[in-house]
């Protein structure tokens, strides 16, 4: 009976049909969030993100938004890590708050609380809302003073909320980038928390001092902590960091290329062939002939199929880009170098027919765009190549998948 009357209230307001749909869905996870068991307001908080959904109007979610906070504000630490839940799965919409300082003044309000956990849970939810709060200085305050904690949790939570200012602010970056850089180095830090710590440098891309800066501090700890998984993640955030501030993109490919030919690890070298292929990818034409020369010789040496297969994937995506034009151009002071005796055609080659149909594929792939892109040259032999190459990799896929069966062959045969 209330329900009908608080419809027939809204309707003679002057809602429409969807509206007055989306107020009484809210007035019902409304009563969930006011219930005394904490069962019953536990699903009225994971409700909210099909609320959303389903209604995605500016006036409905900043209402939401506004009583998850309070419930954050005076809620168990349960419930402000489903509230912490909700907002992390709605983050596309929580550019329509629209009274977002009343939202983030009852979020805070729970940093200044006695349990560590507590504060953990707030500084996650403040990273969380970092896209819409980037210049809060308070929101800054706290979490470069919760990084001096002595809770492990809360310790954890600041990184996590430094790594998502730090991609919004410029201001923050700056801020914390020295103290990041004291706490990486300092002996007193355990390697875990260094481990974790590194990766907030790849945010540090807002200007080229600050690039510059972290790029030292990151090549300091590839060469000062040689262990397999410092180095993979100081690649790793090198990596990102070029990829982001551009200018230091050629020296990081040289970079990642000196530990593929070098370093015996097998798990530093595919860390090196994923940074490769996320480099060209992103940035193709800061590839030099060197670097690609470079490439293939390491291709040609491995022994593993598994590495081979990475380093081809990655020059596959080179040679469908501006690079393989690089690649077989006039080299300064020499004549123009025939594309059938390139390291790049003869790899290819030799792929094509690889027992390995990832290999082969990607064999056939670097020959057909070497092809289509060197139009000047004469390629005819080239072109044979790479269709006797597709012809022999179709076969082997359809014996492989029982089409051309034995039998069948020699019936075709006689």
């Amino acid at each position: 009976m209330a329900s009908n009357s608080t419809k027939s209230f809204l309707a003679d307001a002057g809602y429409g049909e969807q509206e007055l749909d989306a107020n009484s869905a809210l007035m019902e996870l409304d009563k969930g969030l006011r219930s005394g068991k904490l069962g019953e307001q536990c699903e009225a908080v994971v409700r909210f993100p099909r609320l959303f959904q389903k209604y995605p109007f500016p006036i409905l979610i900043n209402s939401a938004f506004l009583k998850l906070a309070d419930v954050f504000r005076v809620g168990n630490n349960f419930l402000r890590l489903c509230v912490l839940k909700v907002t992390q799965q709605s983050e596309k919409h929580l550019e329509k708050i629209l009274n977002v300082d009343e939202f983030v003044k009852r979020i805070f309000s729970v940093i200044h609380s006695n349990d560590p956990v507590a504060r953990a849970i707030t500084l996650r939810m403040l990273g969380s809302l970092a896209s819409i709060i980037p210049e809060r200085k308070n929101a800054h305050h706290s979490i470069r003073q919760s990084l001096d904690s002595h809770d492990n949790v809360e310790v954890e939570a600041a990184v996590f909320a430094a790594a998502n200012f730090s991609a919004q602010s410029k201001d923050f970056a700056v801020g914390i980038c020295n103290k990041i850089s004291e706490m990486i180095q300092g002996l007193a830090t355990p390697v875990d928390l260094k481990l974790k710590l590194i990766p907030i440098l790849q945010h540090m891309h807002h200007d080229a001092i600050l690039a510059s800066s972290a790029r030292q501090l990151l090549q300091q700890l590839v060469t000062s902590y040689p262990s397999t998984k410092m180095v993979i993640v100081s690649l790793h955030t090198f990596t990102l960091l070029a990829a982001s501030s551009l200018v230091d993109t050629p020296k990081q490919i040289q970079l990642l290329l000196q530990y593929l030919k070098n370093d015996p690890r097998k798990a530093v070298k595919r860390l090196a062939i994923q940074d490769l292929k996320l480099l060209a990818n992103k940035t193709p034409h800061t590839w030099s002939r060197e670097n690609i020369q470079a490439l293939c010789e390491c291709a040609l040496q491995t022994p593993y199929d598994s590495l081979k297969l990475g380093m081809l994937s990655v020059l596959s995506t080179l040679s469908g880009t501006i690079a393989v034009k690089h690649y077989f151009s006039i080299a300064s002071g020499n004549v123009g170098s025939s594309p059938r005796s390139s390291d790049l055609v003869r790899l290819a080659q030799e792929c094509c027919y690889h027992n390995n149909r990832g290999i082969a594929a990607h064999g056939v792939r670097v020959l057909t765009n070497i092809t289509v892109s060197c139009q000047e040259k004469d390629l005819l032999a080239l072109e044979q190549d790479a269709v006797f190459g597709l012809e022999s990799l179709l076969v082997n896929l359809l014996w492989m998948n029982g089409i051309w069966s034995s039998a069948n062959y020699l019936k075709k045969l006689t």
